[in-house]
């Protein structure tokens, strides 16, 4: 141990941060997961036809080949893509996926999920839940995983709208998991916010029973690009996070971003009338947003709350991180957890200089609270490679030190560098 933390500073290493120096998680993997679900939808095949069915596909991302399997669940209004900042940071030391929720992303979107198109009735007896309620993603969830990984537990993380369905799962499927973690969750009965009931309400806009797009909607949402880009760049604590280029990942789907089309090669000029609008997924936004309600985060009550979450459920260790400028759900709201979840080891920790997507604002740091927590948790052994942080300043031997540390630790890998 002596040896590996007393090497020599490498004066051409020099004393900034080197994520080379840790194993290459090779390429991202995107696919599709197709499972069937208890309720049935109408999904988008071209103009005025539609498929009812309620067999429908997950789209996610693989990132990394050993360690611990980290599952993240984004949150709204966005996709599995907000998380891919912080998924390559972990990607060398644990086998990664992110998921994007149904409805949304690059998922099936299924209007009507669960209803007669004709009188909005639930098409099915769902019980006291709303086909939308997260209780149900938690279905899909639950076969993705037993699917990819059978028989492993995992580390579930999420946040903002994907805490909600993270809650009921770990509430639910607790023996499955191996940690549970929440970044800037929506929490108790602080939601929901004004930013998405506005797209909850579009969702009373009454459309035909063969589901032509009246013109009522597209003129209410005709200028959702640009509220949408406003509530982005108030969910971080610094907006110039946020610009054109990367502002494209997280409209996805509900805006056309393909500036580059042009007339020459594509037929058609990109411009302020034809980058439009994807109104197929505005809809099932406007239906998911709609049933958002207190009654979905704060814990069950038999009488009062049936819709709640059983925290008292939870056992796993948990993490609550937030960014402590979150102007969405305020920072203090992280001390509630302790409290809600009175059978659970929870830890806490404000993110610094970070709103309410913390991952944008802080990759590094959120991606090093997540490593050293699993470290804590899992122990020194468990990730895929040695970790020595993401930023300050180092002093120049970490390339030496590393493989010092594998050997002693028995871990083999190998840097990139």
């Amino acid at each position: 141990m002596y040896q590996a933390l007393s090497h020599s500073p490498v004066p051409s290493d020099g004393h900034e941060p080197n994520a080379c120096i840790y194993r290459d998680p090779g390429e991202p993997h995107h696919d599709n997961f197709t499972f069937q679900s208890q309720l049935y939808g109408y999904l988008f095949r071209e103009e005025g036809d539609y498929d009812y069915t309620n067999t429908f596909e997950i789209a996610y991302t693989q990132w990394g080949d050993k360690g611990p399997v980290v599952l993240f669940l984004h949150g709204v209004p966005t996709n599995r893509r907000q998380w891919w900042p912080i998924q390559k940071r972990i990607a060398p030391f644990a086998r990664t996926i992110s998921v994007d929720m149904l409805g949304m992303g690059e998922s099936s979107k299924p209007r009507f999920y669960g209803r007669n198109p004709e009188t909005g009735e639930k098409a099915i007896t769902t019980g006291i839940n709303d086909p939308w309620d997260w209780v149900f993603d938690t279905d899909y969830i639950y076969l993705l995983m037993t699917s990819l990984y059978p028989g492993e537990k995992f580390v579930f993380v999420a946040d903002d709208w994907g805490s909600g369905i993270n809650s009921h799962f770990a509430s639910n499927y607790n023996d499955m998991l191996l940690a549970f973690i929440q970044l800037d969750p929506i929490a108790f009965d602080g939601y929901p916010v004004a930013e998405i009931q506005a797209f909850g309400r579009a969702s009373q806009i009454p459309v035909s029973p063969t589901m032509e797009e009246d013109q009522q909607f597209k003129m209410t949402m005709g200028a959702v690009d640009q509220t949408m880009v406003q509530i982005l760049k108030t969910m971080v604590y610094d907006p110039t996070k946020y610009n054109q280029y990367n502002l494209r990942d997280l409209k996805y789907p509900y805006v056309d971003v393909d500036y580059e089309r042009s007339a020459y090669q594509d037929g058609e000029d990109a411009s302020t009338l034809t980058l439009r609008l994807n109104n197929e997924a505005l809809r099932v936004l406007a239906d998911r947003s709609a049933v958002l309600s207190p009654a979905l985060l704060l814990p069950y009550d038999d009488e009062r709350n049936p819709k709640g979450v059983r925290y008292d459920n939870i056992t796993v260790p948990t993490l609550i991180l937030w960014g402590e400028y979150d102007n969405m759900m305020p920072a203090e709201q992280l001390y509630r957890f302790i409290w809600a979840m009175p059978n659970a080891p929870v830890e806490t920790k404000k993110i610094p200089r970070a709103g309410h997507f913390a991952g944008h604002d802080q990759p590094e740091i959120v991606a090093e609270d997540i490593l050293t927590f699993l470290i804590r948790v899992l122990g020194k052994r468990s990730l895929a490679d040695i970790f020595l942080g993401y930023r300050g300043i180092w002093k120049g031997d970490e390339r030496h030190m590393i493989k010092d540390l594998r050997q002693l630790y028995g871990i083999n890998a190998r840097g990139r560098c």
